[in-house]
């Protein structure tokens, strides 16, 4: 009822078209846990009517997720005049009560669509059924988590366009979290050891950083190349257990000697193991003593923070997608992630 005592259709009353705030936003919350049909199906459980297509729902994801790249712009924008934190030559990564600002950056991958889909509705689908022209098979996605100064993780992942990446998202949350910091930050970084990656980091902070190669990544790998390297099973469990028995302590020369003296069923993956650890020696720490100390040895805070951005949503059976779709949704659970869900809608509404 209005002040004059008439009728009038609340939504349009509130400018809010046909469709809620409110509804949009259940919408756009359950499409990063069901399928957009499933969606549909149940929002017509609980209204009693079918009042959207897969379609609108594609739609409304690319949508927020454009706003949410427009402010993810604005907020590097906005912290660009502000000085970046000069960061440490020396972290010390043993002592329990040294200081360290811990990052750690994977990247997971989904399938990606050959070419046009067409929707059960019969039109082109925009995420989950979509439209494009590239041909990629699978499709990649980068995300960090950078610690802040009340030891809470910030989860970081560019927007849809290039015009914010994940590095410039980076700097702008050490410009902003970081700026009231006395001294210089000593960064350490756990990584799966993937080129790219070390490459984002040495951008970053220089030479500064400290790069660890999670623990979990190195003993999988070593497992992995013994198992081609080893007669019998029996064999590499000796191996294995003596390979890895050095690593943990961060003896790599000796594990090194030790493969060396292998009489081996492929030699191939032998030298494969031994440049592996070569190339990663000055990543490979005392992982022993890093975890008495009680600190991180590896990235599996990493690993479930990918897992639930992308991973849990993306990666089904017989789902494929675009790039713009698959960043869309990760970019909706990055903001669920870092707590920020019920601020953004209660902005919009």
């Amino acid at each position: 009822m209005l002040a004059d005592g008439s009728c009038g259709r609340y939504l349009r009353h509130t400018s809010q078209g046909r469709i809620s705030c409110g509804l949009r936003e259940l919408c756009l919350y359950y499409s990063n846990r069901l399928s957009f049909a499933e969606v549909g199906k149940l929002l017509e459980r609980l209204s009693g009517e079918r009042l959207l297509c897969k379609q609108t729902l594609c739609n409304w994801v690319r949508q927020k997720a454009g706003e949410l790249s427009a402010a993810l712009r604005w907020e590097v924008a906005t912290t660009e005049e502000l000085a970046i934190p000069a960061f440490s030559e020396k972290a010390d990564i043993y002592d329990e009560k040294a200081e360290e600002v811990l990052v750690m950056t994977d990247a997971i991958q989904v399938k990606a669509q050959k070419g046009t889909h067409q929707s059960s509705e019969g039109r082109a689908c925009c995420v989950d059924g979509h439209k494009h022209n590239k041909k990629v098979k699978r499709i990649s996605t980068e995300m960090m988590l950078l610690e802040s100064r009340d030891g809470s993780f910030r989860h970081l992942c560019g927007g849809l366009d290039e015009t914010v990446n994940l590095q410039e998202l980076a700097r702008s949350h050490l410009r902003r979290e970081w700026i009231q910091h006395s001294g210089p930050l000593p960064m350490v970084a756990i990584t799966d050891g993937a080129r790219s990656l070390r490459l984002m980091l040495e951008e970053l902070f220089g030479a500064s950083v400290r790069v660890i190669l999670d623990w979990y990544h190195l003993a999988k790998r070593t497992y992995q190349l013994l198992s081609m390297v080893a007669y019998s099973s029996k064999q590499r469990e000796q191996i294995q257990k003596r390979v890895l028995s050095l690593l943990w302590r961060g003896n790599v020369g000796q594990a090194l000697s030790f493969l060396g003296g292998v009489e081996a069923r492929s030699q191939k993956a032998l030298e494969e193991l031994i440049g592996y650890l070569q190339k990663h020696a000055s990543e490979i720490i005392d992982y022993e003593r890093r975890a008495k100390a009680g600190k991180a040895i590896g990235s599996g805070r990493m690993e479930k923070a990918l897992d639930r951005a992308v991973g849990a949503r993306q990666k089904r059976k017989g789902i494929s997608w675009s790039e713009g779709g698959s960043g869309a949704l990760a970019l909706l659970k990055v903001v669920e992630l870092n707590g920020e869900w019920d601020e953004l809608w209660t902005e919009a509404a």
